[in-house]
């Protein structure tokens, strides 16, 4: 199981690597005006462009949570003040819950990871944490304390790799995408309510069965829409004219041609019998309105699977690909 990083050298340390990896990677703006709804403040500004990331770090120790400040969004050359997408920020004097970002190790590795709690701010009726982890399916994982405690989070990256800067900007678009989403009513509905209501539901029976997370499952949790993206230009590469290459909120990827499902895909980032059996059920659900003929595959990275397990997939007509995450600095997915 990872740990939080507790101690404020400690936490000190991993935000000078954060820092140092992100600015590494995108270029000063020079000072700019950020707005947020309680007020504004001017940062140094870093990004590539407009469209793409842009990030800014600060303190707020007169804070009532003194915190490390960490604001990230979506850079616009035109506006006078850029607007913050998402704060991944970290108390510095206390590992205080109300705040929503943290550090955790690797204590077998010494590793350290960027997390975030999936709270959403905004101000808006809609934008919270609930509605955004059920709507995103974003995966938590547990991570210890040293009181023993347990702190559920959304692993972001290791905050000394070569890909922080675009494990960020992945969570960054998310958290727009949701925000528009909320914008737009489009979560206003009864199906996402329940769904809301499901998840709330399915985290409160979590607590009771918590359980860490195996080390060797802990560095492909941020690689899933990696996963996805690579399926999903490889599929274009070959449609035809009829079909059309998909995905939603309950889909990672789908085909569509002349109107109907003819293919499904779902991408785990776990091999555990839990990701297998949800991965299953997803398939089998997703799948039912195509008929039998929905061409179904599990994407799951390398290693053995339970011998059970194997039969019922291929018991129910499921192919099985893979993919493997290189190791180092730089860590890079292939699809096998």
């Amino acid at each position: 199981m990872l740990m939080m990083v507790e101690e404020t050298a400690d936490k000190r340390r991993a935000q000078r690597d954060l820092e140092r990896s992100v600015t590494a990677r995108l270029k000063s703006q020079g000072v700019r005006n950020i707005g947020f709804p309680s007020g504004n403040r001017d940062e140094t500004v870093y990004s590539n462009g407009s469209g793409s990331l842009w990030c800014a770090f600060g303190s707020a120790e007169d804070a009532k949570i003194p915190r490390r400040w960490n604001a990230f969004g979506v850079f616009d050359d035109k506006r006078h003040a850029q607007i913050i997408t998402v704060e991944i920020n970290i108390p510095t004097l206390t590992n205080s819950g109300t705040v929503a970002g943290f550090f955790a190790r690797d204590p077998a590795t010494g590793i350290v990871y960027l997390m975030h709690d999936g709270g959403i701010g905004g101000g808006k009726p809609g934008v919270g944490q609930s509605a955004f982890l059920a709507w995103s399916d974003h995966e938590l994982i547990e991570v210890g304390r040293s009181n023993g405690d347990v702190r559920e989070g959304i692993l972001i990256g290791r905050v000394d790799a070569g890909d922080i800067t675009s494990r960020i900007w992945r969570y960054v678009q998310t958290v727009r995408d949701f925000k528009d989403a909320v914008e737009s009513g489009a979560l206003d509905t009864d199906a996402v309510r329940r769904r809301v209501a499901e998840w709330d539901a399915y985290r409160k029976e979590a607590r009771g069965r918590r359980r860490g997370t195996r080390r060797a499952e802990i560095d492909y949790i941020s690689y899933h829409g990696d996963v996805v993206d690579l399926l999903r230009d490889e599929r274009e590469g070959r449609k035809t004219k009829r079909e059309e290459v998909l995905n939603s909120p309950l889909i990672d990827l789908y085909v569509r041609a002349g109107g109907m499902m003819t293919e499904l895909f779902e991408v785990k980032t776990s091999i555990s019998r839990q990701s297998l059996y949800t991965a299953i059920g997803q398939l089998v659900t997703h799948s039912a309105d195509g008929g039998a003929n929905v061409l179904k595959t599990l994407v799951i990275p390398e290693g053995d699977l339970p011998d059970d397990l194997v039969r019922s997939i291929a018991a129910l007509n499921v192919d099985v690909r893979r993919f493997r995450l290189s190791r180092g600095a730089k860590p890079k997915i292939s699809l096998l």
